[in-house]
């Protein structure tokens, strides 16, 4: 046994010496030591594991941080009144830690600047409510300026300001809140109201992120053009809209934008607008099916050559079509006026009510010669004198008797077997000299001075009030119907919308025009005083400036019946617009579609 002890004492001692380790040869000497070895195990530990942690942040992953940054990071929830735009994000602390979710802030247009935030309470700098907040149903004179306002800016169309908050104001003030980087409530608050009189407020254009019913249409508007493919008609101003309005402007020589202001939207129902189909000048052979078509439903001559070419003939034809079929009369094929040349339902080409020139001159000299009008009632305008003059024709000859000249009728008309009317008195009298005794009334229907000799004398009074009041009762039967700018019926419309509806069911077939287009109008006759108006006269009006406008219909007695921007609705004048400043002020021309 000691001899193993004293053989492993010596391979201890040798270890030592070779690995140089100092063994104490105590046993509290040896603790320390021990002890010490461990703490110094411990130091190293601890340094390794701070690297790790710094390599595992290096790749997203922080466990650790300042208070500042931790509170940085938070998802920000907006406090009540609080917009969602103007919400801050600390964008340092989101490039620190880039895997950590953040809110997506929501999208800021890049010249805009950011507005001041509606809160509940007034601000400290500006009191112009007295703590107010106006809102729908709200009735103030403050209402009064806030429309007026809105109009100049474009968020409402023109019209003259009232005192009530309704429907239309609020769509109009969330607009303009949307559009100039305010919470989009609705309200009437300090901040609103501060930057909307402020004169730094944007002015309203159609844009990306603007939804509705205007949108809409300008979509529906954009694939009769060819502009737009028509599964896009969303009501939402996406990418495919912008790119449709760039395509659009570009071709029409606009400003290039993607945004829809005033000059684009009256650009797009010009007459001389430029199409992304087929227009003036263009040749192709997918045109002869509609050259053909039109052939068939009379717009075109029967001996008419298909050529596939957009000459002026086929193009003349194509805006008689569109006139007649309800469409924009510009004379472009796109794929709406391709789809109702095709369509079953495509109204056949006739002379009717609101149609002018030679063709319908030439009839008239036929009705003349045969006894059913006077010489003085050839005017090149087919007004209710001419209608009820054909029905007359219809009937002596036994058509049917819908008061329009139709290829049958006009075959009769042009035969020498056409039966004269019943008394010859009105054709042995081609310059009449009218009798006191046998024309009672012919001063009221020759007094306005203004327009063409047929507007209204004995023989056309009766028949004229006829179509007047189908005309006003088909109006008067939209009272109270939403107004929504672009719409056109049948149960909402802005204002030229309701004109344009109102004259097709009352049988007068006329494509739409906005009310800038309404001022130069040359198929009716127009009238330049509001002193010279007759019931059943379109009114056109200006806004506060040239480049905006409106339209109604007057009623008589100094009342006008319209889609009203400032009610929201459509209404009737409750004071007379011949009386009135603001209508006085605005009045342009009014046109007589009725002789």
């Amino acid at each position: 046994m000691e001899q193993e002890k004293s053989s492993g004492r010596q391979l201890f001692e040798s270890l030592r010496e070779q690995f140089r380790i100092m063994i104490p040869k105590k046993p509290l000497r040896v603790l320390a030591a021990a002890a010490a070895i461990v703490m110094l195990l411990g130091v190293v530990i601890g340094i390794v594991s701070g690297s790790l942690a710094i390599a595992r942040c290096g790749t997203g992953r922080r466990y650790a941080g300042s208070a500042e940054a931790v509170s940085n990071v938070q998802p920000a929830r907006p406090e009540p009144g609080f917009s969602n735009d103007t919400v801050a994000v600390n964008r340092t602390a989101a490039a620190e830690l880039p895997d950590l979710p953040l809110p997506t802030p929501a999208p800021i247009e890049a010249e805009a600047t950011p507005a001041p935030v509606e809160t509940q309470e007034p601000g400290e700098e500006t009191n112009y409510l007295n703590g107010r907040m106006l809102k729908k149903g709200d009735t103030d004179e403050l209402i009064l300026t806030v429309q007026s306002t809105l109009m100049d800016l474009g968020y409402m169309d023109p019209d003259e300001p009232t005192d009530y908050f309704g429907n239309h104001t609020q769509d109009a003030i969330i607009t303009f809140q949307r559009h100039n980087n305010l919470l989009p409530d609705g309200i009437l608050g300090e901040t609103t109201y501060a930057l909307l009189v402020s004169g730094e407020a944007r002015e309203y254009v159609m844009q990306e992120g603007d939804e509705g019913d205007d949108v809409k249409e300008v979509q529906d508007r954009l694939y009769e053009l060819g502009y737009l493919d028509k599964n896009s008609r969303t009501g939402t101003f996406g990418e495919k809209t912008a790119f449709a309005i760039r395509a659009f402007q570009s071709a029409n020589k606009l400003k290039v934008d993607g945004k829809v202001g005033a000059k684009t939207l009256n650009a797009l129902y010009s007459s001389d607008v430029v199409g992304n189909y087929y227009k003036s000048g263009d040749s192709d052979s997918s045109i002869i099916p509609y050259q053909k078509r039109l052939v068939k439903l009379g717009y075109l001559e029967s001996g008419y050559e298909c050529t596939g070419k957009m000459d002026g003939k086929t193009v003349s034809a194509i805006k008689t079509f569109q006139e007649a079929n309800g469409l924009v009369r510009d004379g472009c094929l796109g794929p709406a006026t391709m789809e109702q040349i095709d369509s079953k339902n495509a109204v056949h080409y006739a002379m009717r009510l609101g149609m002018s020139g030679s063709s319908i001159r030439s009839a008239q000299q036929k009705l003349y010669k045969l006894g059913y009008i006077r010489a003085s009632q050839i005017t090149g305008y087919y007004g209710e004198t001419t209608v009820e003059a054909v029905k007359a024709f219809q009937k002596r000859n036994s058509l049917s008797q819908s008061g329009e000249i139709n290829a049958k009728t006009l075959e009769k008309l042009n035969s020498e077997k056409a039966k004269p009317a019943q008394t010859a008195s009105v054709k042995k009298t081609p310059t009449p000299k009218p009798d006191a005794k046998k024309t009672p009334t012919p001063k009221p229907g020759a007094s306005s001075g203004t327009g063409g000799g047929s507007s209204g004398g004995s023989g056309g009074s009766s028949s004229s009030t006829k179509g007047v009041e189908k005309f006003i009762q088909i109006a008067e039967s939209k009272l109270g119907c939403k107004y929504v700018r672009g719409a056109k019926g049948p149960n909402q419309f802005d204002c030229s919308g309701f004109v344009y509806w109102c004259l097709n069911q009352a049988g007068v077939r006329q494509g739409y025009m906005t009310s800038i287009i309404w001022r130069s109008c040359s198929k009716y006759k127009r009238i330049n005083s509001m002193s010279a108006l007759k019931r059943g006269d379109v009114l056109v009006y200006k806004g506060d400036t040239m480049a905006t406008g409106h339209v109604g219909i007057y009623l008589g007695d100094g009342k006008m019946i319209d889609a009203s921007s400032g009610q929201g609705k459509v209404r009737i004048t409750s004071s007379s617009i011949l009386t009135s400043k603001y209508w006085q002020s605005h009045f342009l021309m009014a046109y007589r579609i009725w002789d």
